[in-house]
């Protein structure tokens, strides 16, 4: 008989994990092939969210600061990478970090954040992910070849009240 979640269509509407006493082996975790093209991002950033509130437990607030993290990291590997797809996984730490990476499979110059002048439409994202996951007291980065952005939050970070909202 197939279980009860059988056909669950979306991270939302499966139940939650248990949230104690349970092994590292089980920590909540997710992996998935995106296509490299602008209205996927949208995709990678609903289901992360939904990872990250239903089976992380993150404050909804944090959440959406870190959706918008992921959003630019997700873009970058659409307009830079150079392959038709890209894939987004995202885990749960055994120390209550949520962490996610996005490989475009496309080795690259390590990207730097940079200061765009007021007329240029782009090249703010990676200034924005540096602030953002500072105020989350969190770290970022590249995989050595540039092929992977990562980045890790607590899920508490410290000083962190529900509510709060990190854009200063």
């Amino acid at each position: 008989m197939p279980s009860k979640d059988a056909g669950t269509s979306t991270l939302m509407e499966m139940p939650p994990p248990p949230s104690v006493g349970r092994p590292d082996s089980a920590l909540p975790a997710f992996c998935i092939a995106l296509r490299s093209q602008a209205p996927y991002v949208k995709a990678a950033r609903r289901a992360a969210r939904a990872w990250v509130l239903r089976w992380c437990a993150m404050p909804e607030d944090q959440a959406d600061v870190l959706v918008l993290v992921l959003s630019e990291l997700c873009t970058n590997a659409v307009v830079h990478g150079r392959h038709d797809s890209y894939e987004l996984r995202g885990w749960m730490s055994a120390q209550d970090e949520v962490c996610l990476e996005v490989n475009d499979h496309s080795p690259s110059p390590i990207p730097v954040p940079r200061h765009a002048g007021s007329e240029c439409e782009n090249g703010r994202g990676l200034l924005l992910v540096d602030v953002l996951i500072e105020q989350m007291g969190g770290a970022w980065g590249f995989s050595e070849d540039g092929a992977r952005a990562w980045c890790r939050v607590p899920l508490k970070p410290p000083g962190w009240r529900s509510g709060r909202t990190l854009l200063r």
